[in-house]
């Protein structure tokens, strides 16, 4: 699904956690319209490659994430949601 004004989400602050050998990942508080916020984490890595998307309930690899930008950072997240920045 794309996200459209209609029913784009909110997201909170993207908050960045380190991890070991150039991975870390960033999570973000992310509300739809009806809905409680649900914890959403994004794990990559300095040197590009796969970013896994985690929530409490499950987990997936995110199909070409090259799709949102070259490597995770806040405006991925924000592409990935359809909430870019112009």
């Amino acid at each position: 699904m794309i996200a459209t004004l209609e029913n784009a989400p909110t997201l909170g602050v993207i908050r960045r956690h380190s991890g070991v050998a150039g991975q870390y990942s960033l999570t973000v508080d992310v509300t739809y319209v009806g809905e409680s916020a649900r914890a959403v984490t994004f794990v990559g890595s300095t040197f590009g490659g796969p970013i896994l998307m985690r929530t409490d309930a499950w987990e997936t690899w995110v199909t070409e994430p090259g799709r949102f930008g070259a490597i995770l950072t806040p405006e991925w997240v924000r592409a990935f949601f359809g909430l870019a920045r112009a």
